[in-house]
C-alpha cells in the first residue's frame, strides 16, 4: 500500500465514487442528564447502513490543510484522511478518515491516522478532534482504542431531513502534548 498525498483535482473522480459505506448491529445512545454525558450501546433489531453523501467527502478534501491517500498497487484508492487547522485554539479536526469496506482491519485506518497525527504535531497544534456519529459504533472503537477521548454530544447537529433519526453527532479529541 502507498501513502502520499491526495492530488486534487486529479483524485476526485475516485474520491466521488469511493464507498464509505458502513453496516452495523449496535449504535450508542447519548445519555445527558444536567451537566453529565455518556454513551450507551444498545443492540438493534436490523442492521443500520450508512451511505456518505460524495459531495460531503469532496470537501471535506478539497478544503482540508492536509490530506493523505492509501492507494494501491494497481492505483485503486483503498483509503484516505484529511485533517483542518484552526489556528485560534491551536487544535487541528481530523475532517476525513475513510478505509474501503474492503480493505479494512489491516492497519490501514492505522496508518492513515498516524500520518494525520504527525501533520498535526508539525503544525504545532495541542490536539486533534474529531467529529462522528453515535451510529458509526466501528469507528468509535477505533478512535478509543488510538487515544481519543469523548468530549462532547450535540444532539440537534444533524438535520434530520438528511440523516436517520439515531444519528446524533458526538465528538472526539486527542491530546498531542501528553505522551
Amino acid at each position: 500500500m502507498n501513502l502520499r498525498p491526495i492530488r486534487w483535482p486529479a483524485d476526485a473522480a475516485q474520491l466521488q465514487g469511493f464507498d464509505a459505506s458502513y453496516r452495523t448491529m449496535t449504535i450508542y445512545v447519548p445519555e445527558v442528564a444536567d451537566l453529565s454525558l455518556g454513551l450507551r450501546e444498545v443492540d438493534l433489531a436490523e442492521p443500520f447502513n450508512k451511505i456518505y453523501d460524495s459531495e460531503d467527502i469532496l470537501e471535506a478534501v478539497a478544503t482540508a490543510a492536509f490530506t493523505v491517500a492509501a492507494e494501491s498497487a494497481d492505483g485503486v484508492l483503498e483509503g484516505f484522511a484529511a485533517v483542518n487547522l484552526h489556528q485560534w485554539n491551536r487544535s487541528a479536526e481530523l475532517s476525513a478518515l475513510f478505509v474501503a469496506p474492503g480493505s479494512r482491519g489491516r492497519g490501514l485506518g492505522r496508518a492513515l491516522l498516524a500520518r494525520a497525527l504527525e501533520f498535526a504535531r508539525a503544525a504545532g497544534v495541542r490536539c486533534l478532534g474529531l467529529e462522528t456519529q453515535t451510529t458509526n459504533v466501528p469507528a468509535i472503537r477505533f478512535y478509543r482504542r488510538m487515544g481519543f477521548r469523548l468530549c462532547g454530544i450535540h444532539t440537534a447537529l444533524y438535520d434530520p431531513a438528511r440523516v436517520a433519526a439515531q444519528e446524533v453527532g458526538v465528538f472526539f479529541t486527542r491530546s498531542l502534548t501528553e505522551p
